[in-house]
């Protein structure tokens, strides 16, 4: 009994952890995006 609770909180622990992991990278690509847009709109502005 002891080691299916033990079993399911370290599930619970690594779906929690895969969760946070993938929303950073999400999180990352995201400003990646936002970086480079704002590149291009400021390279666009300087050109007009």
């Amino acid at each position: 009994m002891l080691f299916v609770v033990y079993y399911y909180s370290l599930l619970i622990t690594h779906y929690s952890l895969l969760i946070t992991h993938y929303s950073l990278l999400i999180t990352h690509y995201s400003l990646l995006i936002t970086h480079y847009s704002l590149l291009i709109t400021h390279y666009s502005l300087l050109i007009t």
